[in-house]
């Protein structure tokens, strides 16, 4: 089980990152398909901080599910994911 504290240090950290940054984060993870919790955890985080941050996530993100299948880029604004 994750704690708290874990959580908590995981969304800190995240927040603290550039939006160029969360999208190589994320791009680090296309094609795995290794499962923990602490990497569904990550994902989670990685997704709410940039929604956070005002980036359009629809590309990649429906609400429910993530897809890892291809990597992403950000369009000119930087205000939404493309798939790259």
């Amino acid at each position: 089980m994750v704690s708290e504290q874990y959580y908590n240090n995981l969304k800190r950290d995240m927040g603290k990152k550039s939006v160029e940054a969360l999208v190589a984060e994320f791009n680090k993870q296309v094609g795995s398909r290794a499962w923990t919790s602490i990497r569904g955890l990550h994902d989670s985080v990685l997704i709410d901080t940039l929604i956070a941050k005002g980036v359009d996530v629809s590309a990649i993100y429906d609400g429910v599910d993530i897809s890892f299948a291809r990597k992403i880029a950000l369009n000119e604004e930087k205000n939404c994911i493309i798939v790259a």
